[in-house]
């Protein structure tokens, strides 16, 4: 009897270690105060007022992020469980929410895409090793509602760059030369373009995104953005 009351003993203390571990590793906002990582923000929203964004209930930006706008990397606390808000501009309102990990050194994207009730957040691990000498370095990211869920990017020659690439996913990171990049967009395994765009130059030893936006069919866009 002695030795089966000990057994219970045992596994309600293992039982109330798994809850508290668990507990606490989903604990809101779990912060790490001695690490840090960088965060580039982009309002990629069509509809949206100007935005603010916070992180952790600290300010990372307070105010005017405008759709197509983007902030340079800011370093701020890395962590697990981090709540991410866009709020609309002079309110409390959030625009969209979600929770996210940073991890201590690495360098992310963050956007604001969608419209209304259709707005997310949506995080991006930014790869910043340097391109191969002379060449830059590029990733493309399906954040349209408007086009369809999957797309394939071609060059303006017709050559695949991404195929099937899925609403709000990344591509991986394609090499190409400096200069004006042509591309066609498409739904997958179709054959008529959803637009045609020439992205503005890219320059040798850059690494760059290149996303889609559009909240309407006649609206698809790609806007380019930096990040070195």
């Amino acid at each position: 009897m002695k030795n089966n009351s000990l057994f219970k003993s045992l596994l309600a203390g293992v039982a109330i270690l798994a809850l508290t571990t668990g507990l606490t590793s989903c604990k809101k906002n779990d912060v790490d105060e001695t690490g840090s990582a960088n965060l580039k923000v982009i309002n990629a929203s069509p509809s949206s007022t100007p935005q603010g964004f916070f992180l952790a209930n600290s300010t990372v930006i307070q105010s005017g992020l405008a759709y197509g706008d983007t902030k340079d990397y800011i370093a701020t606390n890395s962590g697990n469980n981090l709540e991410a808000q866009f709020r609309n501009d002079g309110s409390s309102t959030v625009y969209a929410t979600t929770k996210f990990d940073l991890d201590k050194g690495k360098y992310y994207s963050v956007f604001l895409a969608g419209d209304g009730q259709a707005a997310r957040v949506k995080l991006f691990t930014d790869d910043m090793t340097a391109p191969a000498a002379g060449k830059a370095k590029i990733r493309f990211i399906h954040l349209s509602d408007a086009a369809p869920a999957s797309v394939d990017i071609k060059r303006g020659s017709g050559d695949n760059l991404v195929v099937n690439l899925q609403r709000d996913n990344s591509s991986d990171y394609l090499t190409v030369d400096p200069g004006i990049l042509s591309i066609n967009v498409y739904a997958t395994g179709q054959t008529t373009s959803l637009g045609s765009f020439n992205i503005t130059a890219f320059l040798a030893n850059k690494i760059y995104t290149v996303y889609i936006a559009g909240s309407t069919a006649a609206d698809i866009q790609v806007k380019q953005i930096s990040h070195n």
